[in-house]
């Protein structure tokens, strides 16, 4: 069963998800725990209510698994050359905000000023166990299972800061969600394919279907993200590790197209099912008004 996180008399209660219910785990582990097997299960059951499926504060590292993604969305920037050598030599990623993090149903609101808000559909590994420069081999013990990942991007601010070439900042701060549970690894094995996993995912926004496919294609696997994560800096228990976005799983990808429904606007209510892994239903909200950061503007050189 999905392994699972909720409050009960407010208390934080771990265990294995069925329907609607929660069975408890003996002992009320913590998520890393239930992950890695070492907790025995209760037969009492509580309504299943979540908020976060983990219950510390990660490390998160977006990256970027599929290369089509890319190209698509460099597409619709205009940029038409063949993909630099480096994006073949090592898989890109950049740390997101655990801060930000959402729970499957909560609403997530447009960040201040921003009109061009996005979705994108991801897959997340979280780490059960770390270590530094690790082997692929070594990295499959790492992994304790997969969550749903949705990496809200503000895709005109994204732009704003793409000439300062120092990586990704406000365009991707304000929000991740994360699916309703954790499926463990060894639910997750059937599914499991070297380019990602055999399952069918969707994107649905206000009931219209914008995504429909497996999710395959991943130039680099899972764990040759992490093993690369890894590299000269070390991955710990509690990291989460995402896929990057599936292509087609975003709406900058089609927004050169004729038939481009727009950007999300508040109101609008995006769900993403993950199959096995649950759904994210998100309602947007209106941004706040924008509140003056500065002082006054530098001067130019």
């Amino acid at each position: 069963m999905p392994i699972g996180r909720t409050n009960s008399g407010g208390k934080p209660v771990v265990g294995h998800v069925a329907g609607d219910r929660l069975r408890p785990l003996d002992g009320a582990p913590c998520m890393l725990e239930a992950l890695s097997g070492s907790t025995t299960t209760s037969y009492e059951t509580i309504e299943f209510h979540p908020e976060l499926p983990v219950d510390w504060t990660a490390s998160l590292r977006d990256c970027v698994g599929f290369l089509d993604h890319v190209r698509n969305c460099r597409k619709a920037r205009d940029v038409l050359d063949e993909l630099p050598q480096p994006w073949f030599d090592r898989p890109a990623f950049y740390f997101a905000n655990p801060a930000s993090l959402h729970s499957w149903d909560a609403p997530v609101t447009i960040p201040p000023g921003s009109t061009d808000f996005d979705f994108e559909f991801e897959i997340a590994a979280v780490l059960t166990s770390g270590g530094a420069n690790l082997s692929e081999d070594e990295v499959a013990a790492c992994i304790g299972g997969y969550v749903l990942y949705c990496d809200w991007s503000a895709r005109d601010v994204q732009a704003e800061e793409r000439v300062m070439q120092i990586g990704q900042g406000k365009g991707k701060d304000a929000a991740v969600s994360l699916g309703p549970w954790i499926l463990p690894v060894s639910e997750a094995t059937m599914f499991r394919r070297v380019d990602g996993f055999s399952f069918d995912v969707s994107v649905q926004i206000n009931g219209e279907t914008v995504l429909a496919k497996p999710f395959t294609g991943m130039d680099w696997s899972f764990e040759e993200l992490v093993a690369y994560a890894s590299f000269g800096a070390g991955v710990h228990p509690g990291d989460v590790i995402a896929s990057g976005t599936l292509p087609g799983g975003c709406l900058l990808e089609g927004s050169r197209s004729p038939d481009f429904r727009g950007w999300l606007q508040p109101g609008d209510h995006v769900v993403l099912d993950g199959g096995p892994l649950g759904t994210i239903s998100s309602r947007l909200g209106a941004p706040a008004p924008a509140v003056p950061w500065r002082r006054k503007p530098l001067p130019r050189a």
